[in-house]
């Protein structure tokens, strides 16, 4: 059976700052099954307090971290051009909604908005060239994700140009946190037509699992953080997979719905997971 989701692999800050990493990082995802590569538009400055965060990431320290991972135009323009020489489509995360113009000269053609960029970003994105945006659920509640079904259609951008990734902003996310209910509330309560998963959850503690229960569902597009270094040696270790964990991601993405269940069933058996969503599941 083809694939038709994508899996895209969240570069994040597990590059350093380091460009050699990034362009290697492009290239192992390629070869492990990604479709997209993503970065993040950081700029220090942009992000030097954000009220949500100052209670568990104070900024005023964050500031030389930060400054560190900035990448250039010139940078950006470098990983979008290794982007399509590996065969993959290059996205970036944009915080701060006066940069369209920025995004449209290096030639992005995917745009992600997180959750708690919704309020600012949506009503510019009419400035923004993309083919497709994706929009995490982070820190939204269901009543603010039809407002932003609403915002959508009021500028004219269609179903087919955007998908709405669920997510947990919680690192890692504990498995009774990642809600993978709303995958489904999502398309047939709110009407989605797009819907996918954004999973930082532990892949050393889980096995992959709340991504291939995912998948299994299936979700139009998979992002999980991605990583060629050790844990220990960025940020996002912990919620990171590395190349190995990419190709199994890619591999249980091909297989029959069937097939899928039979493994995810034979899974259960082995480790007995008991946790009712996935108890109640097999």
């Amino acid at each position: 059976m083809g694939r038709i989701m994508k899996i895209i692999a969240e570069m994040c800050q597990n590059h350093n700052g380091k460009k050699q990493v990034l362009q290697k990082m492009v290239e192992v995802a390629s070869k492990s099954g990604a479709d997209i590569c993503k970065i993040q538009t950081i700029k220090a400055r942009d992000l030097i307090y954000w009220e949500e965060f100052e209670k568990f990431r104070p900024y005023e320290k964050e500031y030389e971290r930060l400054k560190s991972l900035e990448l250039s135009i010139d940078d950006e323009k470098r990983f979008v051009d290794v982007c399509y020489a590996n065969g993959v489509t290059p996205m970036t995360t944009i915080f701060n909604p006066r940069d369209w113009e920025r995004f449209n000269d290096i030639g992005y053609s995917l745009l992600k908005v997180s959750g708690y960029s919704i309020g600012k970003l949506l009503p510019e994105l009419k400035h923004y060239n993309f083919n497709h945006v994706y929009i995490s659920t982070s820190s939204k509640t269901l009543k603010e994700l039809q407002k932003v079904k609403d915002v959508l259609k009021k500028h004219d951008i269609s179903e087919d140009r955007y998908t709405i990734l669920n997510c947990t902003c919680i690192y890692p996310t504990p498995l009774e946190k990642l809600n993978l209910q709303n995958i489904n509330y999502y398309r047939d309560v709110l009407g989605f037509k797009n819907v996918g998963l954004s999973d930082h959850s532990n892949p050393y503690e889980d096995n992959l699992l709340s991504s291939k229960l995912a998948i299994f569902q299936g979700i139009d597009a998979l992002e999980r953080h991605f990583t060629i270094l050790k844990p220990k040696e960025t940020r996002d270790g912990k919620v990171s997979i590395n190349p190995p964990m990419l190709t199994e991601l890619s591999r249980f993405s091909r297989l029959t719905k069937e097939q899928q269940y039979e493994e995810l069933n034979e899974f259960n058996k082995k480790q007995k997971f008991n946790h009712h969503y996935y108890r109640n599941r097999f």
